[in-house]
């Protein structure tokens, strides 16, 4: 039975011009709510911003079923499933070779599975990690996609396979251009490359290139578009819902699909996506009775946009509460930052300050009311949280949450300081705060206290250093996408602004600057993460990891927070509101 996907699955700047306009008139068509979103002035005494109300009203979330039921019976079948699909895996592992087995892998990783198969992986991988094969020549493919998956999995490894491939001049074989598969291998290896790892950035950028070239030349549709794929974004830097999404489209595609690993991603897909909306109901409710966008007018209503953060950080059914708390915080973070950036007395700023970092409700009685509710607001929500971490697992967390929000907050508080002055710091000043005011830590440190782990506050310690990072890459891709006109009224400081003030050059340099900060914060991050590997357990550090992620993806295109265009809905369309539905005909139709 052939498989074949509507266009809907596939990202929209891999799709040609009238398949988006497809995609569009459909999503019109059948989630009509999203498409009302008109523009709000939001104003105090003397500060106006301009936000894109919501697109997503509390009636279509609380509304929203799964056009694709998951009854008792889809949860046995998908069971029965994932033990065939487990069968398979360990014949694989017994009777097949290396390279098999390691795409085998690959492929229950892109298609969203590998947290279901993860002591079967694991197995897998010590095993191939203890094998020590001599490569030929001509088994580039295979070598980088060994570097790529047990690297991906925390296992000590060389670039040093490169070095086979390279001529007596120390250049990367040329003959790479006649052989797709292996330079899109290397290609989607080289972006978990270390800082000194100079081999594997050279070769990054080789493969770009050569791939670059082959874009729209090549006759294989399953291989042009892994190639778009991995030209707009790199497996190691996507967003993993979104990645099962898209390679379940693809892979229905290939002649060498197999149909039960298929089968299972789409039952699977389904089952996760059904399992968050129920979380997204729930916080929805928590959001309309906080009532914050209400009583502060000036504040962005993005839930939706705040679920597709803390489920695209962990997606999986059984870490519910951790998704909700992230979800809470994400909302919170927004309100807070849109409170400092727009409230006009930095007075009144500093006592809320104070207030939060004191954590003293008393403090705020003489704020304005506005002020108060939203100190009110932060304050019983986290009091809550601290009360159910504490009821659920004997642990006493208030302190630690009130001190990274209180962190935020002073950091919040000093760029309104800048932002009053008119002073435009140095790109080091800058970034010294901006990775905080990001709020990554303060998002990491809740997700880590809501898993349970053990070791509580001594393990978060150890944590810091891949939280910084992480946290800086969100602050990065989030100042990717100011504007040439708000750089042109210098009306707040941005890594943009401050590299072309200290450098004095043009726009252009300092992006393409900010865009190489960029790729050395990954490769920090990715670093610091091979450390915690010796002293955190997953799945903090996939939090971490996926937290930069998602800003990758919400700031790739736009503002898909703050002001979310059609691509950004549809991000949100493909992994929380439309299933993968299955029309059985004379040929299998996905949509």
């Amino acid at each position: 039975m052939a498989l074949i996907f509507s266009q809907f699955s596939l990202p929209l700047s891999l799709q040609r011009k009238k398949a988006v306009q497809i995609v569009t008139h459909k999503g019109r068509e059948q989630y009509k709510i999203i498409c009302k979103a008109n523009n709000k002035v939001l104003q105090t005494k003397n500060r106006v911003s301009t936000y894109q109300q919501t697109s997503w009203t509390p009636d279509f979330i609380e509304n929203l079923e799964s056009n694709v039921s998951m009854n008792l019976q889809d949860m046995v079948e998908l069971k029965k499933l994932e033990e065939k699909v487990g069968a398979m895996l360990f014949a694989y592992e017994n009777g097949c070779s290396t390279l098999q087995l390691l795409e085998l892998v690959d492929d229950i990783e892109r298609l969203g599975l590998g947290y279901r198969f993860q002591d079967d992986i694991t197995r897998v991988l010590d095993k191939v990690a203890s094998i020590n094969e001599s490569q030929k020549e001509d088994e580039l493919y295979a070598s980088s996609l060994k570097f790529r998956l047990l690297r991906d999995h925390g296992y000590s490894v060389s670039q040093d396979f490169l070095k086979r491939f390279k001529d007596s001049h120390g250049r990367l074989i040329g003959c790479l251009k006649s052989d797709v598969k292996a330079v899109l291998s290397v290609y989607e290896a080289s972006f978990l490359a270390l800082e000194s790892e100079l081999d594997l950035q050279e070769a990054k950028l080789l493969a770009k290139e050569l791939l670059l070239k082959l874009s729209g030349n090549i006759n294989d549709e399953v291989t042009e578009n892994y190639l778009n794929l991995a030209l707009d974004t790199p497996l190691y830097r996507m967003v993993q819902r979104l990645q099962a999404r898209w390679h379940i489209d693809i892979y229905s595609k290939r002649k060498d699909a197999n149909n039960l690993l298929l089968e299972l991603a789409i039952l699977d897909f389904n089952m996760v996506q059904s399992s968050n909306t129920r979380d997204l109901q729930q916080v929805s409710k928590w959001w309309e009775n906080i009532e914050l966008s209400n009583q502060l007018g000036f504040i962005r209503d993005r839930l939706m946009e705040c679920f597709f953060w803390g489920s695209g950080m962990i997606f999986q059914p059984r870490y519910d509460s951790c998704r909700i708390v992230l979800t809470k915080v994400c909302a919170l973070i927004t309100s807070f930052d849109d409170i400092y950036d727009i409230w006009e007395s930095v007075d009144e700023l500093e006592v809320l300050t104070n207030a939060i970092k004191r954590w003293d409700a008393n403090a705020v009685e003489r704020l304005p009311l506005r002020l108060q509710v939203g100190f009110l607001a932060l304050y019983n929500s986290i009091n809550r949280m601290a009360c159910d971490t504490l009821i659920i697992q004997g642990k006493y967390i208030l302190p630690t949450l009130a001190k990274v929000w209180g962190e935020l907050c002073e950091s919040f508080l000093l760029e309104a300081k800048w932002t009053e002055a008119n002073y435009m710091p140095t790109l080091e000043e800058y970034l010294d705060n901006a990775w905080v005011s990001a709020s990554g830590v303060v998002i990491l440190t809740h997700g880590y206290l809501s898993l349970n782990q053990e070791d509580t506050i001594e393990s978060l310690e150890k944590c810091q250093e891949l939280f910084k990072w992480s946290s800086m890459l969100l602050r990065l891709y989030n100042d990717t996408v100011i504007s040439s006109e708000e750089i042109a009224r210098g009306e707040s400081a941005n890594a943009v602004s401050c590299y072309m003030r200290d450098n004095d050059v043009s726009e252009d340099v300092a992006r393409e600057y900010v865009n190489t900060l960029i790729d050395k914060a990954w490769m920090k991050m990715i670093k610091a993460r091979n450390a915690c590997y010796d002293i955190s357990a997953y799945p903090i550090i996939d939090v971490a990891l996926n937290l930069a992620r998602v800003a990758q993806s919400m700031y790739q295109f736009g503002d898909g927070h703050g002001a979310p265009d059609a691509r950004a809905n549809y991000r949100v369309l493909s992994t929380i509101v439309k299933p993968i539905t299955i029309k059985e005909e004379k040929q299998g139709h996905f949509s």
